[in-house]
């Protein structure tokens, strides 16, 4: 069930943010999707309180951020809209050539990460059918977007520009649940720009208290390990035929 959230500004003065009111943001607050606008409101300034009724299932269309001017719905429209709160914070970039590139990896995140991730992911977590070959083709997707990122990240601290900005959020917010679910070192070892960049995120004040700490990945999950113990029996039983 979905429970909703209270977005309420913070102290008067503190970044710049008095007169934007009480918002509610309706959401399933486990979702990664959710996270990324928790996330971004940490930036901006906005503390994030639940109500006395917490517990309350909401019906309809979620996420939905409800303003004193409107509701925005979707999840990026969401994070986009509470990132662009706060100019000086900077988390839509600097300039307009930065928005442009925060959107394209956005694009990039939604499109060629999030979908197979998700494939991969859902029916390990027991929310959605195992299909093998589905699953199979969106391992080799979701490697191919990471080899993208860590390429980019080779030369690049952040996703864009010199510190956090609301692409780094999305994609980080992306990758935890492969992170803490299928990947295992095997898997990620071809990938240390992107490991680096990840760290760097999770790390940060803002991430932990949204997040909080994100197991990292070890031998012996989904992505390998499994498959070589069955390996190893048929190459035993070969010589007693």
């Amino acid at each position: 069930s979905s429970v909703w959230l209270k977005l309420r500004t913070a102290s008067a003065g503190k970044r710049g943010q008095a007169g934007f009111g009480m918002m509610k943001l309706y959401a399933h607050p486990d979702n990664y999707k959710t996270k990324k606008a928790l996330i971004a409101a940490q930036y901006v300034g906005l503390e994030v309180a639940c109500p006395d009724k917490a517990g309350e299932a909401v019906t309809g269309r979620v996420p939905v951020l409800e303003t004193s001017k409107g509701c925005i719905f979707s999840s990026g429209a969401i994070a986009r809209y509470i990132s662009r709160i706060s100019r000086p914070v900077g988390l839509y970039g600097q300039n307009l050539i930065e928005g442009g590139m925060i959107d394209s990896w956005m694009e990039f995140c939604t499109h060629e990460l999030e979908v197979p991730l998700c494939t991969w992911v859902l029916p390990v977590m027991g929310t959605y059918p195992n299909i093998p070959e589905a699953t199979a083709c969106a391992k080799e997707d979701v490697k191919r977007s990471m080899g993208v990122l860590d390429k980019h990240l080779l030369h690049n601290t952040y996703m864009v520009g010199d510190s956090i900005t609301l692409a780094d959020i999305s994609v980080c917010c992306a990758l935890v649940d492969g992170m803490t679910h299928v990947f295992d070192d095997k898997y990620l070892k071809p990938f240390p720009n992107l490991m680096r960049w990840f760290q760097l995120c999770v790390n940060q004040p803002e991430f932990k208290k949204i997040l909080g700490q994100v197991k990292m990945p070890t031998e012996g999950k989904d992505s390998g390990k499994d498959a070589k113990k069955d390996a190893a029996p048929k190459k035993d039983a070969a010589p007693k035929k």
